[in-house]
């Protein structure tokens, strides 16, 4: 018989699931057989396997250590992918962490996610920190697998949200979902412009050009999208304005293809725009500098929070 003292991390998820994860190789109608028994209990009372679970629970799994750990499955995951990433990408820029996530700076030039099977992303860079760090074990990883949860283009630099454990994965995963979570970017664009906006249109995606087009009128593939920028300053030498925006709906190259389709595209920008003599980049100026978080009665270390990250130091040299 082993007991199971429910931590905040794996909290919010039915029983059934965290069976499933703690429990990978055991079928799920076996699983619910045991829990009709009552050979699994939770705070010593018959269950039906739907119960939410809080912190402090107790979940009681009447089998043998044997078949426990049979049904567990083998420990010996192959860590050497996620060590890898991090031989590759050295020390982490992470601007917040706590218990539950972490805020990277993303540098440009790295995957937020793989694209293909051989990829070594953020992804498994952060994962190689925290087995570095001791905070993640081969065990652990069987049992939940941290994760990115928003994405940035491979070029486009700033703050990337990481799920150290279940319970902030779901938080950012939902904030995201809901657009309770608030994320603001920073950019250069040709051209001037005086007024704060808020724009919309619909995104179609060309899969074989790796592009997005912008159309005012709603067809069969397309999404709707918005984004909202306002002007920082205009430099009128160069013909450039600096802008915030804040990214409304988040879709891939949103940003990007919603600033070239009314004239503006992003400085060094050559996939939306075209090559300029302001930069010699030859990727866009797009950085990801601030995060707001909504509140949050059971997560207090994030609740109401504002995480940034200054690119002034980039910006200036065009101002």
């Amino acid at each position: 018989m082993q007991k199971y003292v429910i931590e905040k991390k794996d909290s919010g998820q039915t029983v059934i699931k965290f069976l499933t994860r703690l429990l990978k190789d055991a079928p799920q109608s076996l699983l619910y057989k045991q829990i009709r028994k009552k050979n699994i209990v939770l705070n010593k009372k018959k269950i039906s396997g739907n119960e939410k679970l809080s912190e402090g629970d107790e979940l009681s799994i009447f089998m043998s250590d044997e078949t426990i750990d049979k049904f567990k499955g083998a420990i010996n995951a192959d860590l050497s992918e996620y060590l890898k990433a991090y031989d590759k990408y050295k020390e982490p820029d992470i601007v917040y962490e706590d218990e539950h996530i972490i805020v990277l700076n993303k540098p440009v030039g790295v995957l937020s996610q793989k694209s293909k099977p051989d990829d070594l992303s953020a992804n498994e860079w952060l994962i190689g920190f925290l087995i570095k760090e001791g905070s993640v074990t081969a065990a652990s990883l069987k049992e939940f697998t941290p994760s990115v949860c928003n994405r940035l283009d491979r070029n486009t630099g700033g703050l990337l949200l990481f799920g150290k454990t279940l319970f902030g994965t779901s938080k950012i995963s939902l904030g995201l979902k809901e657009r309770t979570i608030h994320k603001y970017y920073k950019t250069i664009v040709t051209g001037e412009i005086t007024k704060e906006e808020r724009i919309s249109g619909y995104l179609n995606k060309d899969e074989k050009l790796n592009k997005v087009f912008i159309s005012k009128e709603k067809t069969d593939d397309s999404v709707y999208i918005e984004t909202s920028y306002k002007p920082i300053r205009f430099n009128k030498d160069k013909n450039i304005t600096e802008l915030e925006i804040e990214l409304i709906t988040g879709k891939p190259h949103q940003i990007r293809a919603h600033l070239a389709s009314i004239n503006h595209p992003i400085i060094g920008d050559t996939k939306y725009g075209k090559k300029d003599e302001v930069s010699n980049l030859n990727h866009q100026l797009l950085y990801a500098y601030k995060v707001v978080f909504p509140k949050y009665d059971d997560y207090p270390e994030i609740s109401s929070k504002t995480i940034t990250k200054s690119f002034d130091d980039i910006f200036n040299k065009y101002f």
